[in-house]
């Protein structure tokens, strides 16, 4: 197989947080080859404090399976490779035969603030239209998140449902006591707060609120100790942490095997991934939920022109966008020191 190779590096409108770490850009490197006359494209970015795997080491993964023709052994490389070959074949199966038929996708609002910031960007109609709001939780003082989330479930409309993310931050009883002050009916699940995924279900039973996974499912936890527990239901899948579209269909299926639902996300990557991945959602029949697409806000430039959004909802384009960057054979692409 014959690919070209092209790096990106996109600037962040104001430094965006991963863990203890803070970052200016978005950096990685598209995949493109060709079936017949058709390009396909496929995005490689492993992301600090998302992807066990750096950038290097993907490509150096890529590299390796193009020679020997196997499946590249880094979820983020294997990811890329794939997308670039079932968006080649305009594959059906994965939503990205063109034209795609006319429909929209329920997105959640993403906000990292805190409760000032959280009035700002209700006066400034952030929120408008959306009907489920993810914010961040986990990275300060439990007051200051009780406090915006206060505020925010204060400010949009009573309907507005309203999903708290974690990244494992809190034990088990700072959790408890932060969860149990907030109203659970306005609640529509909380992802990984607890440090010991273990304590999920018990966590869920004590505040009455439904747990979702995520870091649980990506980083290695036996698929049997979190896939279907008492009062987790639903399951967040970022599929660059996963492997090839195949692999990401087998955990979509696994989940609702077991009762779960699935909400698919990205690790804040381009938008080009971003509609490719709204396709795979229809595609796949997981459009109940609102999923976690909503990230290309936070970018102050991109490769692609964003899908547009209107009252918490994405317009499906009828044709994947093309990355406007130069592309070279993988064997004369170097990565900018």
């Amino acid at each position: 197989m014959n690919v070209d190779l092209a790096y990106f590096e996109i600037p962040f409108l104001k430094p965006y947080r991963v863990g203890t770490e803070s970052i200016s850009v978005r950096r990685g490197v598209f995949v493109r080859t060709k079936i017949g006359k058709r390009f396909g494209y496929g995005e490689v970015a492993p992301l600090l404090g998302f992807h066990r795997e750096t950038l290097e080491q993907s490509l150096s993964s890529l590299r390796e399976s193009v020679a020997n023709n196997t499946a590249p052994m880094c979820p983020s490389a294997a990811f890329g490779l794939s997308c670039a070959v079932e968006t080649a074949a305009a594959n059906p199966r994965y939503g990205f035969a063109d034209p795609a038929p006319e429909s929209d996708l329920g997105i959640n609002a993403f906000f990292a603030g805190g409760s000032r910031e959280a009035k700002v960007a209700f006066t400034a109609g952030y929120f408008d239209g959306f009907q489920t709001i993810k914010i961040k939780i986990g990275r300060g003082k439990p007051v200051d998140d009780l406090r915006t989330i206060n505020t925010i479930i204060e400010l949009v409309d009573p309907e507005v449902r309203i999903r708290l993310d974690g990244n494992r931050t809190m034990s088990l009883a700072v959790a408890e006591r932060l969860l149990s002050r907030i109203d659970a009916n306005r609640i529509d699940y909380v992802e990984e707060p607890l440090k010991d995924h273990a304590d999920l279900s018990e966590l869920s039973r004590r505040v009455g609120m439904i747990m979702g996974i995520d870091e649980s499912l990506h980083l290695g936890v036996p698929i049997e100790e979190v896939v279907g527990a008492p009062g987790v239901e639903v399951q967040i899948v970022k599929p660059s942490l996963i492997g090839t579209l195949e692999e990401v269909e087998s955990v979509v299926t696994q989940g609702r095997i077991h009762g779960m639902d699935t909400v698919l996300s990205t690790a804040i990557d381009t938008s080009y991934t971003i509609a490719l991945v709204a396709r795979m959602a229809r595609s796949l029949g997981v459009g109940d939920r609102d999923h976690g697409l909503g990230t290309a806000c936070l970018f102050a430039s991109d490769v692609v022109t964003p899908n547009p959004i209107t009252q918490g909802r994405m317009k499906i384009q009828l044709t994947l966008p093309t990355p406007n960057l130069v592309f070279v054979p993988s064997d004369q692409f170097t990565l900018p020191c």
